[in-house]
């Protein structure tokens, strides 16, 4: 597992769990001083894993923000799943400049696809936060 992972789990006091589940991942959310869980569908790609744990992660971070139900209200449920799916485009992004990637001419539009998102304008954003980072 990358160091990144590792940290972003210590971060947000997560605990990783491998299991035959139907999806491929979610988080449970415990009561204070108590770990959260992130569950994880065993045998997924290291690729897949990866961005379930950052979509799972982004729900740690982000959940606490929304107001709302997230099995019964819609539109909190959308606000749940659009904090999560950001993270997972920031991080993926960040990796992708810390790597050494020309941010400025990134094909963008290509990056979305590899990230897994149809959130192109999204991508975009993040990759002009490392235009003059270098």
């Amino acid at each position: 597992m990358r160091a990144r992972i590792k940290h972003l789990l210590n971060k947000y006091h997560l605990k990783l769990v491998y299991k035959d589940i139907e999806g491929k991942g979610y988080i449970i959310h415990t009561p204070a001083n108590v770990p959260d869980f992130i569950f994880v569908k065993e045998n997924l790609s290291d690729e897949e894993t990866e961005k379930v744990i950052l979509h799972e992660v982004g729900h740690a971070e982000n959940d606490d923000n929304v107001i709302g139900n997230y099995k019964t209200n819609s539109r909190a449920h959308d606000c749940y799943e659009s904090g999560a799916n950001k993270f997972v485009v920031s991080e993926k992004v960040k990796e992708y400049a810390n790597l050494g990637y020309d941010t400025m001419n990134a094909n963008w539009l290509n990056l979305a696809q590899y990230i897994g998102t149809d959130n192109y304008w999204l991508v975009r954003e993040e990759l002009q936060k490392y235009r003059f980072k270098g």
